[in-house]
């Protein structure tokens, strides 16, 4: 494995941890955001999507790259995405991409 291949999966799965932590810690810390976003979760057909699904997005996006032949960004992407699944999951203690809401 080439260490362009490493470095990017390294830069990517950062990136996702990162842009993960800096969207939850604005959610958290703006309140006409928290109050619209956060406390009142969007809801499709009774049903939240959790921001762990946009990094399976990434990975889907993935494997269109990778059909592409475009090795080094696919790989950004992937790690892309494992980095928002694992900060996601960090901080809600679970993993969780759809979730039915209660009545």
């Amino acid at each position: 494995m080439d260490i362009e291949y490493i470095l990017f999966l390294i830069i990517g799965v950062v990136a996702g941890v990162a842009a993960t932590w800096l969207f939850e810690l604005i959610l958290k810390t703006n309140k006409n955001l928290r109050n619209k976003y956060y406390k009142r979760h969007k809801i499709f057909w009774g049903y939240h999507i959790h921001h762990s699904t946009y990094g399976l997005v990434f990975i889907l996006l993935n494997i269109v790259l990778f059909l592409m032949d475009k090795k080094t960004t696919d790989l950004f992407y992937t790690a892309l995405g494992i980095g928002i699944i694992i900060m996601h999951t960090i901080s809600d203690g679970r993993v969780v991409f759809i979730e039915k809401q209660k009545s």
